[in-house]
């Protein structure tokens, strides 16, 4: 949150001819090496830490079922990239690749093993471009259905546990007011449906906005589900699995 990728040369034998000797070590001079800057000086982080945090955030979810908390590899530039990350936690014995969902979270192992073993979680990238952090989010469904009365749930939950995990002063006056279905900047409109009680279905607004509840990752095609806007009796039809479903505070 460095693994050395490069291949050893060949040892020279000690066998070998002063002259084939310095022939050969003007051979390896004029070869070009290729260093990856991301693989000698990534940036990482502490196993020990991250399993603390979410150590730290479990009970938080116990009685909150909707919602979720992962490790998150945020950018330090909105503009910064998030596709084609991996984490690989790399210890004494401990060495595996944690895949990195769309929006930069993954899930973190939790193994005694590399506790022990004070392992490192190494992002393929180099430093000073991306942080780790933590991410509450509300769980997202298979089958695309979101009951209105759960997302109102869920949200409550979110902002609850925010709360009592260390945000209160932040979040002093903060009151939920709905949901966004997160989809990628870039491609088709995504399509979001509001169902009412006798079926009828109304798409909801999608606009450019932010995911969660700050600006820090730049902007993403956003679905709004505000709660005043519809009955409590209803669901919301995601048609394409969003990359995340975050909350809206007034």
């Amino acid at each position: 949150m460095r693994m050395p990728m490069l291949m050893l040369a060949p040892l020279l034998a000690c066998a070998l001819w002063p002259a084939q000797a310095h022939a050969d070590s003007d051979a390896e001079e004029a070869l070009p090496r290729v260093v990856i800057p991301a693989q000698r000086d990534a940036e990482w982080h502490s196993y020990r830490h991250a399993y603390k945090a979410a150590r730290f955030f479990a009970p938080y979810l116990k009685t909150r079922p909707l919602i979720q908390a992962h490790l998150q590899i945020r950018p330090n530039r909105p503009e910064l990239p998030l596709d084609g990350l991996e984490v690989q936690l790399a210890g004494e014995t401990v060495n595996m690749t944690l895949p990195v969902d769309a929006i930069g979270r993954l899930t973190l192992p939790m193994l005694k093993q590399a506790f022990d073993e004070d392992a490192v979680l190494r992002l393929n990238r180099q430093k000073g471009h991306y942080h780790f952090s933590g991410r509450y989010s509300i769980r997202e469904r298979e089958d695309g259905v979101y009951d209105g009365a759960s997302l109102r749930a869920a949200c409550e939950q979110l902002l609850s546990a925010q709360r009592e995990s260390g945000y209160r002063l932040r979040l002093i006056g903060r009151k939920c007011a709905g949901v966004k279905f997160v989809y990628a900047a870039s491609g088709p409109v995504p399509e979001v449906l509001h169902k009412d009680a006798a079926g009828a279905l109304t798409p909801l607004a999608v606009e450019r906005g932010y995911p969660f509840e700050n600006p820090t990752m730049g902007t993403y095609q956003v679905a709004i589900y505000r709660f005043a806007d519809w009955p409590v009796q209803g669901e919301v039809l995601a048609r394409g699995k969003p990359l995340a479903v975050g909350t809206l505070y007034d």
